[in-house]
């Protein structure tokens, strides 16, 4: 019923907004969200732009398929180091405080698996009310986060994202994962594949009208990798020499434990080796 009121609204202005148009060349999607007080523009200070699989920095391209190496040297040494969990491993979390980004890595292959921003809070968002989406990306990055905020927008596609509304332009790039959930696969162009992968870009957005994005984050999911390479993960021999296959969090302390090897999983192992 709703969507059949703005539909008739549309129908009725739409000679007026044609001709607003054509004598300022203006989107109608950006003047909707100037007029909602929300003006785009990319961060000048810290640009980000997503070509490919590829995150160019004020001009140097990194990927989320490196090391945090040249991570930290693009964006800089001003930044804190707090070793936590996301749940199912150790990670070292780099909290750019001045940005107002954050860059993990998991501990036990050295490979980056988020890089978020952390936007600023929306002006319509429901007071008090956390989403599934915000309580998910604490739980990734813990309680620790940086003390400023990402401002303004970074480019996907050319399609400036940021805490603003969510506009056509963004909709057909992503595809929505729930109601407030919203996903882009970022590959890499027949240039790029020699020196990344694709990575993923995950929005998540307010429940109230306007829908407007409070979340924004490149990630690389375990999900993606087969089960034998995400034993391989987690497989190793600790300091007394016991056999490790695996992690868990135990649900007191949510301390990430290691699970040690059955004999049953070491004579697999063992098979595996001889063929």
């Amino acid at each position: 019923m709703k969507r059949n009121k703005r539909q008739n609204k549309w129908i009725l202005f739409l000679p007026l907004l044609l001709c607003i148009s054509c004598s300022n060349g203006q989107s109608t999607a950006k003047q909707d969200a100037e007029a909602e007080g929300f003006v785009k523009k990319i961060n000048s200070q810290h640009q980000f732009q997503v070509h490919g699989c590829a995150i160019n920095y004020n001009g140097t391209d990194l990927y989320m398929s490196s090391g945090v190496e040249p991570w930290l040297k693009a964006l800089g040494k001003n930044y804190r180091k707090v070793d936590s969990a996301d749940g199912v491993n150790r990670i070292n979390l780099y909290i750019y405080d001045d940005i107002g980004v954050s860059l993990m890595e998991r501990q036990v292959d050295k490979k980056i698996s988020m890089f978020g921003f952390y936007l600023p809070d929306p002006a319509h968002s429901l007071d008090l009310t956390e989403t599934p989406q915000s309580i998910e990306n604490r739980k990734l990055i813990g309680d620790e986060s940086p003390k400023k905020r990402f401002q303004d927008a970074i480019s996907i596609n050319n399609i400036l994202v940021g805490a603003y509304p969510m506009h056509d332009e963004i909709r057909d790039l992503f595809r929505a994962k729930t109601s407030v959930s919203y996903a882009y696969t970022a590959n890499c162009n027949e240039e790029q594949k020699s020196k990344g992968e694709s990575f993923y870009v995950d929005l998540g957005t307010s429940y109230n009208e306007p829908e407007v994005i409070d979340n924004l984050y490149f990630y690389n999911y375990l999900d993606t990798m087969t089960l034998e390479q995400k034993k391989q993960l987690a497989r190793r021999t600790d300091e007394n020499g016991r056999e490790v296959c695996g992690e868990y969090v135990d649900i007191k302390t949510f301390d990430v434990l290691p699970r040690y090897c059955t004999q049953e999983e070491l004579d697999d192992e063992k098979k595996q080796k001889a063929k």
